[in-house]
């Protein structure tokens, strides 16, 4: 009777350390192909975030790798959560989880206490932790990355172990492919305000309303004092005293901007020009660069090329920059620009668009498309108005589209892979069969020699 007991107590629990291994996996892997998938997307994001960390550490010089670590970060990241959700490669990649987290833990500590940066980027612009939320969140990923230390090996890979390095590799190439997209191009999905489709008027605090609709104006008179909307202001009633402003909570509320910091500053007098920007009538290109002297001048024709087309027709063009007078001054001698210059900050700059520099195209303030240089039409294809050329399509952006696109191309191999493992895996074996062979063959051929 004791032995049933026993049994049955065993069978309870290796169920439930069955269920917890399980649960660990899922925790562990779904956090680190979280994380390593928004950085694959936007490797330069990352960049910008190494960039900052080395900035505070003292350590600058390791500012040219960024993007080099950025790329790695992301892979390596991806590769270890595929591993720890799939099982595969149980010992080594629990291990490197905790090696990890054992780094990751006590530096987000250094970065709550310290608040060198605002955030750890950990999940690039996806999702945005303070860095207290990000320590606690290791704190709470340690428990299950310890589990899975101990009782990892309770559980089988859902892949036969002899092709496990292809599901390894895939899903290395995958997240190459990722950060190439988004170096070369911009990334395929965009979790930042400025949206290719969004219209950033309408997104700036008020859109297109009068900003003074969100605020109530206090006016004393004779020691009474009143709140007014902006259109019931007594102007003719000079015995009311204007004393404070005061903001509608709840219209504050609805209109909450995501957009905040487009300001385009004039060189000359320092004045916000953005909003004369944007609603201009006609199509607006915007040359962006945060540094123009760490700009790539590869494609200066294409950008001059743009700049003569705009000029032919009609359009806007400036270059909107974070440098100094002087930089413009030498990247007008150097290419010979004619157009205007204007200022932004640097880190708003980096935000809209991936690249040094970038051209994004607006119409009445909405955002047409975003692009590098390199991919700007030749000459000979900028031969009539905008609106008949593919430049003045509006490339709408739809994140839920492009994702289910990310997803199948991903999983779809790994499904196939999965229902064909053992055909697979044989292939694999007599390959490796007929490879042993011909090493024995040649190393038979070859003893006979070194004996005489």
């Amino acid at each position: 009777m004791e032995n049933k007991t026993e049994i049955k107590d065993s069978s309870v629990r290796n169920r439930i350390l069955w269920l917890l291994v399980i649960a660990s996996r899922l925790i562990v892997g779904a956090t680190f192909i979280f994380s390593g998938f928004v950085k694959a997307i936007d490797p330069t994001g990352s960049a910008i975030k190494f960039e900052e960390y080395f900035s505070v550490l003292g350590i600058g010089f390791l500012s040219p790798l960024s993007l080099f670590f950025g790329v790695v970060l992301a892979a390596f990241e991806f590769l270890l959560g595929i591993n720890t959700l799939l099982g595969s490669y149980r010992k080594l990649t629990s291990w490197l989880v905790l090696l990890v987290m054992c780094f990751m833990t006590p530096l987000t500590l250094y970065l709550a206490i310290a608040d060198p940066v605002s955030d750890c980027g950990c999940f690039g612009d996806a999702l945005v932790l303070t860095n207290w939320e990000t320590f606690f969140k290791n704190v709470f990923l340690l428990i299950p990355v310890l589990f899975l230390i101990r009782y990892n090996s309770l559980v089988k890979g859902v892949y036969n172990k002899s092709v496990q390095w292809l599901t390894v590799l895939y899903s290395l190439i995958f997240a190459l492919a990722l950060a190439w997209f988004g170096v070369y191009f911009q990334p395929i999905l965009d979790f930042r305000p400025y949206k290719v489709g969004m219209n950033i008027l309408d997104a700036m605090p008020g859109g297109n309303i009068d900003a003074g609709d969100d605020y109530l104006f206090v006016y004393e008179k004779e020691g009474i004092r009143k709140e007014f909307s902006l259109n019931d202001i007594p102007m003719d009633d000079t015995t009311w005293v204007f004393v404070d402003r005061i903001e509608k909570k709840n219209i504050s509320d609805k209109k909450k901007s995501s957009i905040e910091d487009f300001i385009i500053r004039s060189g000359e007098d320092d004045v916000d020009i953005a909003r004369d920007i944007l609603e201009d009538p006609q199509y607006t290109f915007l040359l962006l660069t945060p540094s123009l002297e760490n700009a790539d001048e590869s494609e200066i024709d294409k950008i001059n090329d743009l700049y003569d087309y705009a000029l032919a027709y009609g359009y806007n063009f400036y270059c909107v920059t974070a440098s100094s007078d002087s930089a413009i001054a030498v990247w007008q001698d150097n290419t010979g620009a004619d157009y205007p210059f204007y200022k932004m900050d640097e880190t708003t700059i980096k935000t809209i668009i991936r690249g040094n520099p970038g051209v994004m195209l607006l119409h009445k303030g909405t955002i047409v498309w975003k692009q590098l240089p390199s991919h700007l039409p030749d000459e000979a294809q900028l031969n009539d108005k905008i609106e008949n050329l593919p430049i003045g399509r509006t490339w709408i952006y739809d994140g839920s589209k492009n994702l289910g696109i990310l997803v199948l191309i991903y999983t779809v191999p790994m499904f196939i892979l999965l229902l064909t493992e053992k055909t697979v895996a044989a292939i694999i074996g007599k390959i490796r069969e007929a490879r042993r062979k011909r090493r024995e063959k040649k190393s038979s051929l070859v003893s006979p020699e070194k004996q005489e």
